[in-house]
């Protein structure tokens, strides 16, 4: 068990035991969307197991499903360019053997991993504050404003309501952006609760987070190689998981080990030899990170795609009343910092991270993960440390004392009157966590409207629906019996993003990020193809181009069809049209319902190299859908 001084633990079996039951509700509050999702689902729809962000969704469970087939090293099965997979992924690989030993669907085991880790981030959240205070309020304080605290989210949401809609919203916090047509996206690894609701994989790594910056702390505080050890292990795993998150670890950790030094707490000998036993145990993580990109360039690439952090201003504003306590509980820790050098900690870990939001990177973005954590500890300091004996009754008076008691123990006993009760701390922590709660509410609330449209105003953002019906399941299944990794299937993006969470094949349009050159290439050509009125020499050149074994027709790809019909035409039945021009060179293979499933299956040689070149030229502007 960790522990707080050389005798005594952090926390005692009978302290955690709350903690535990608070977990358990929860785990209950973030599985009831799901639960909600699937007992709503309409007639012959199946539910896609993802309530917000779909598209990275399945890429996850893309990598669950090669895990549990035997594959180590991933593949990127959202792109048709040349890759050399070397990517690596210990959290993937549970899963996936967790799935393939049980039996279990992907998403499945995906959604377990994350109920279990409600319990596991939870708890390492609260040992966290409990390294840092021994205040049993301000660990619960900590513990309740990081499970349901948020920012400004709904405030924004408000402001963006007064501007033009041509106009961009004042504020896109990362809590809760405004709704379409100004900003649809939100950044779920800056809030703690977002994590819970949607990415275990979030979850677990903000858990080892924790972990590591506890047993790196104890390390460096007690000059200790055993603990260095611990830190180094605990950072591998993370680092493997996660890798992002490394540099959040060596910012903090640096910060507070030079504060030690400097407040006379710790040896620059003692401090660099741990602090490098941690490094080399940790190091092979983003070693081997790096090495992998370079390995592939197709991981490369999609390594480059820019994923920046919000202004500062939005940023901040993601985080609210939060932020703001926590500035407060950063000022009493400063001056706490003689007696409790621990306070210490979450200011390094809070400074290191904004810096690393804004460092010359293109993936600043995901440096947010894990902020949330040390703010709402410092939040949490704030309220019960600060605020809560400003909310007390005058302090007493020597006289008010009664009894022969010495002079110090009547001091004593009067200061003790001074102290807030029990009930007026809890009900300061529950008004702080009902202030900022809003955010994470209408969260939900979007959600399930989005659930219950079936993402209807995000497809035009080229968000994939919630549900899929039956027949599109069943050819996706088709799909998984059939194909292989070496064969491609075109289809509309939207229904590209989901057939690799279930067959091994690659899908040319698909994702955003994963599939290469999404925006400038591949997404015009996947839209112009399914664009009623092209002849079949042309959509026979596209398919040789781009080196299609199968086209996925459904309703998704009908719906595409009719919005991309050149103006005045009206179509009644795209696929019937759709099979009458291919079928010289495309065989309908499966058929269920309104999808099918068509096989390149060319009745002559392929066309000369010089046509692919007019063929696909020939196809006209996108009309309808951007």
């Amino acid at each position: 068990m960790l522990r707080g001084g050389e005798d005594r633990p952090l926390v005692t079996v009978r302290e955690m035991l709350p903690v535990l039951g608070w977990s358990l509700l929860m785990a209950g509050i973030v599985a009831a969307p799901y639960v909600w999702a699937i007992v709503n689902a309409p007639e012959d729809h199946q539910f896609g197991g993802f309530i917000w962000g779909v598209d990275d969704g399945n890429v996850y469970l893309s990598w669950i499903r090669q895990a549990a087939e035997g594959r180590l090293l991933l593949a990127n099965q959202y792109t048709t360019a040349p890759q050399d997979p070397h990517f690596f992924n210990i959290f993937l690989q549970a899963l996936g053997r967790a799935a393939a030993w049980s039996g279990a669907d992907p998403g499945v085991v995906f959604h377990v991993a994350r109920l279990l880790g409600v319990f596991a981030l939870l708890s390492a959240i609260y040992l966290l504050a409990a390294y840092v205070t021994e205040s049993v309020f301000a660990r619960w304080a900590t513990l309740c404003l990081a499970s349901l605290g948020s920012g400004f989210g709904w405030l924004a949401a408000l402001l963006a309501q007064a501007v033009p809609a041509p106009l961009p919203p004042p504020l896109r916090p990362p809590d809760y952006a405004p709704l379409p047509p100004q900003t649809w996206q939100e950044q779920p690894e800056a809030v703690t609760f977002l994590s819970l609701l949607l990415n275990p994989l979030f979850v677990w790594s903000m858990a080892f987070l924790c972990l590591v910056m506890i047993t790196a702390a104890l390390a460096i505080e007690r000059r200790s190689l055993r603990w260095a050890v611990v830190a180094g292990v605990l950072l591998l795993v993370m680092g493997n998981m996660h890798t992002y998150d490394v540099f959040v670890v060596h910012g903090t950790v640096g910060l507070f080990a030079t504060a030690l030094i400097a407040m006379g707490r710790a040896r620059l000998r003692d401090a660099l030899a741990c602090y490098a036993v941690i490094f080399v145990i940790g190091l092979p993580a983003p070693a081997w990170a790096w090495w992998a990109s370079r390995q592939d360039p197709a991981y490369l690439e999609k390594v480059k795609t820019l994923t920046l952090s919000p202004p500062p201003l939005d940023m901040a504003a993601g985080y609210g009343f939060i932020l703001l306590l926590a500035i407060l509980g950063a000022w009493w820790a400063i001056g706490q910092r003689q007696e409790r050098p621990r306070v210490l900690l979450p200011i390094c870990w809070v400074v290191a991270n904004a810096i690393l939001l804004y460092a010359p990177v293109s993936f600043q973005r995901k440096l947010a993960e894990g902020l949330h954590m040390p703010l709402c500890l410092l939040a949490g300091l704030a309220l019960v440390m600060v605020i809560a004996p400003r909310m007390a009754r005058p302090p007493g008076r020597l006289d008010d004392v009664r009894g022969a008691a010495p002079v110090g123990q009547r001091l004593r006993a009067a200061g003790m009157a001074t102290a807030p009760s029990r009930s007026q701390v809890v009900l300061l922590i529950v008004l702080a966590v009902a202030v900022t709660m809003p955010s994470n509410v209408l969260f939900v609330d979007k959600a399930l409207h989005n659930i219950a449209t079936n993402n209807t105003e995000l497809l035009p953002y080229l968000q994939p629906p919630i549900y899929l019906t039956f027949d599109e399941v069943r050819g996706m299944n088709y799909l998984g019996r059939e194909s292989s990794f070496e064969d491609v299937v075109l289809s509309s993006s939207l229904i590209g993003n989901y057939i690799p969470s279930r067959a091994p094949c690659r899908v040319f349009a698909g994702h955003w990020a994963e599939t290469l050159g999404f925006q400038r290439e591949v997404l015009p050509m996947a839209h112009r193809f399914f664009q009623p009125g092209h002849n079949a020499r042309v959509l026979r050149g596209a398919v040789e181009a781009i080196g299609a074994d199968y086209v996925f027709y459904g309703p998704l790809e009908a719906m595409m069809a009719r919005a991309l019909a050149p103006h005045g035409r009206e179509i009644e039945d795209p696929r019937e049209l759709f099979r009458a021009t291919t079928s010289d060179f495309l065989d309908e293979a499966y058929v269920s319902g309104d999808v099918s499933i068509f096989k390149f299956s060319p009745r002559e040689g392929r066309l000369p190299p010089s046509v692919f070149e007019r063929s696909t030229a020939e196809i006209p502007p996108l009309r309808g859908v951007e």
